[in-house]
């Protein structure tokens, strides 16, 4: 029971991460229809630039979390304008195909500049040990999910209570009729790219403790954000975030319980099981025949 709590708890770490990434996916999808295959990369260069931050110019880890936070904000920009700013009004493969040319230039931008080696993030919070009961792990890795809860949290706030949140729910429902209400829909698009790919960001500095940092972690990355998507249902937010758990909780007991080299794989079985049996996902609503 003790190893299994503990593997519980190593589930919810690795799963927090999906949630960051895969909740800043599906914004982007639900709310303007774009396919972004670069949004790996996002995770990737948030990655590497709080690793720089800390240990090249010796930020503490909140100073580098927004520095985090700004970096990958100003890249979800950027994204915006070659993704969707001139895509708009084109067949959704312009888009698609323009997110892989933009992952492959991230990537080969990010190899020439930084290099291959790969980077692991250490600071005083790595060696300080957390124990609950008998769940063991540093501190810097238990923050993770506080880390999560509180950027979901946020968000969660952003929607449902600002005028930019109720433009992006009015965005996701209509964008018609928000344009018609008022909604200045250019500035909408703009800021879900860059709450997108600061989500993205931060999962990367929060991981770069965890997993060795390097140029193409984010092609794994982005494959789980999509199958973390789609089980939750295209566009559903709270089904990400729950997905997002449940996939990083399945990964960690079939690593424990069955073999480690299964782990990268059951959860593409399982989008496949639940396109079988349920298309919309599991906490999505079943599409209507018209």
């Amino acid at each position: 029971m003790d190893l299994f709590l503990q593997y519980l708890a190593n589930g919810v770490v690795i799963g927090s991460s999906y949630v960051l990434v895969a909740v800043g996916l599906t914004l982007i999808f639900g709310i303007l229809g774009v396919v972004n295959f670069a949004h790996g990369e996002f995770y990737m260069l948030g990655a590497y630039a709080g690793v720089t931050a800390v240990t090249l110019f010796g930020m503490p880890l909140p100073l580098a979390l927004a520095v985090v936070l700004v970096f990958s904000a100003l890249l979800g920009f950027g994204a915006e304008a070659i993704l969707h700013k001139p895509m708009k009004n084109r067949d959704a493969t312009s888009s698609i195909i323009s997110s892989f040319g933009l992952a492959v230039a991230l990537q080969n931008a990010a190899l020439l500049t930084l290099g291959p080696q790969p980077r692991l993030l250490k600071t005083e919070f790595s060696t300080i040990p957390i124990e609950l009961g008998p769940v063991f792990m540093p501190l810097q890795r238990a923050l993770i999910p506080v880390a999560m809860m509180v950027l979901i949290g946020a968000l969660y706030l952003i929607l449902r209570y600002t005028w930019t949140g109720r433009s992006l729910r009015s965005m996701s429902q209509h964008a018609t009729v928000a344009r018609l209400c008022g909604v200045r829909v250019e500035r909408v698009a703009v800021v879900t790219f860059m709450v997108g790919a600061a989500l993205a960001g931060v999962a990367g500095f929060l991981m770069s403790s965890v997993f060795m940092v390097h140029p193409i972690i984010g092609n794994m990355i982005v494959l789980k954000a999509f199958t973390v998507v789609i089980l939750g249902g295209m566009g559903n937010i709270l089904g990400a975030a729950v997905a997002g758990l449940l996939l990083g909780i399945t990964e960690s007991m079939t690593s424990a319980y069955l073999a480690n080299g299964l782990r990268d794989i059951i959860g593409f079985v399982i989008v496949i099981a639940v396109l079988l049996f349920r298309p919309q996902g599991l906490f999505g609503k079943a599409f209507e025949r018209s």
